[in-house]
């Protein structure tokens, strides 16, 4: 892995041509605002004089739309330029071993054998970017940001119906190899129920066990800080123990507290799933605004290697490139 410091250097080229590229960019759009407002503006005084009314705002409106789709064209060219021409050669730098696929994503089968949020409706519209997979270490890992939502339908107190999107998970989704091959299934999730309830959310999590919502039953954990903050559910108990050892649980925790979320994992197969839900968009451009040779500072590639190490980082909060078990 090489330093930010040594990708900006021979990154250099690149960036200084995108940038001069970017600069156009912004020259080309003040052009058509200016004309549009210019034009747009002068026809509507123009029919003004005419007492058209509300007539006499169209053409201004029409300006301002072409302001409005100049400037969402332009910007989606800067943001796919940047992705396909930096941020590739940028991952390639921190791991030469990674691949970087900003239009791609975790497929939804891939979702769905988490099992992470199986108890959710089934998605309505599932979406995603920035796919990197590769090794890390001699950890295999698939990881990209997701959007997963559903839609709901309800009628309001007038007998109207209305729908709405509800999100199920929203941000970064990781797939990696645990290097061992699990018997059952055992899934780590937030504890919402025991911290506002105490012994009564417990037992409301050993009964949403017994009655199907969960695979398994509720496993009782040693460590008092893991209790708190997580519920495990396995169908194999022995199994679950033998993978959330004292260490592990320790790890999860730091991890817990590195990422700032209601992380969740799953064991099953021989992968660990985890899904760290967060509205911080990865691996973006700086705006088409940004100030001249911003892509040149040594503070915006830093960050961009801040956002890859965060996004690897279950690879060494878990430990996941110490083989302790071998594979069958």
């Amino acid at each position: 892995m090489s330093s930010p410091t040594q990708a900006l250097r021979e990154l250099e080229p690149i960036l200084r041509d995108i940038e001069h590229q970017r600069t156009q960019e912004v020259a080309a759009f003040a052009q058509v605002a200016l004309w549009s407002v210019i034009v747009g503006g002068l026809l509507s005084v123009l029919l003004a004089s005419f007492n058209l009314r509300i007539w006499a705002l169209l053409p201004l409106s029409i300006g301002l739309l072409i302001i409005f789709v100049t400037y969402l064209n332009k910007a989606h060219h800067w943001r796919e330029t940047f992705k396909w021409r930096v941020m590739n050669r940028l991952v390639k730098h921190f791991n030469s071993n990674l691949e970087y696929h900003p239009s791609q994503y975790i497929p939804l089968s891939e979702f769905r054998l988490s099992l992470l949020f199986h108890n959710a409706p089934e998605p309505d519209r599932y979406r995603g970017e920035d796919l990197i997979t590769g090794v890390v270490g001699k950890t295999d890992i698939r990881l990209s940001e997701l959007q997963v939502e559903y839609k709901r339908e309800y009628t309001n107190s007038k007998g109207h119906r209305h729908s709405e999107w509800v999100t199920i998970f929203r941000g970064l989704f990781i797939s990696a190899d645990f290097h061992k091959h699990f018997h059952g299934i055992t899934l780590v999730l937030p504890d919402t129920e025991e911290s506002w309830l105490g012994g009564f959310g417990r037992w409301l999590q050993s009964l949403s066990a017994k009655i199907g919502n969960q695979p398994g039953e509720l496993v009782k954990m040693e460590d008092p800080e893991f209790e708190r903050l997580f519920k495990v559910f396995s169908t194999d108990q022995i199994e679950a123990r033998y993978i959330l050892t004292p260490s592990m649980m320790q790890r999860i925790v730091e991890f817990r507290k590195k990422t700032n979320a209601p992380i969740r994992l799953s064991f099953i197969a021989s992968r660990v799933f985890v899904a760290i839900p967060t509205y911080h968009d990865y691996f973006e451009p700086p705006s088409l605004f940004a100030p001249a040779n911003k892509l040149l500072e040594p503070a915006t590639i830093a960050a961009y290697f801040e956002e890859l190490e965060f996004a690897l980082a279950v690879v060494e909060e878990l430990n996941l490139n110490t083989r302790i078990w071998a594979k069958r």
